[in-house]
């Protein structure tokens, strides 16, 4: 069954300023991990690093850190799907609405 989150969270940013958008990931299930999709004429993506914080033999859950950089003013979004490599499909969304000024 597929969860899906459809609330929009946003951002404010200035151009040069760099944020962090931080998610909760279980890697335990066949190694589903976040996929983010953005415009790359806007945002740069500087990290994408994930932080296991549950030490049990037999769980691999932890964080999924994404850095980015604004590179121009304007409004984008930002959209991540947890997927697993197996799967067409995504069983969860999120949406990132990202205001750049100057």
């Amino acid at each position: 069954m597929s969860e899906e989150i459809k609330e929009v969270l946003e951002i404010e940013t200035k151009v040069g300023e760099s944020f962090k958008i931080r998610l909760w990931e279980d890697r335990t299930k066949g190694g589903c991990r976040w996929v983010p999709t953005f415009d790359s004429g806007v945002l740069r993506l500087l990290s994408d690093e994930y932080e296991r914080t549950r030490n049990i033999r037999v769980s691999d859950i932890g964080m999924r850190y994404f850095e980015f950089v604004a590179v121009s003013p304007g409004i984008t979004k930002i959209s991540l799907e947890s997927r697993y490599g197996w799967k067409f499909s995504a069983d969860k969304h999120m949406t990132y609405k990202v205001t750049i000024g100057s």
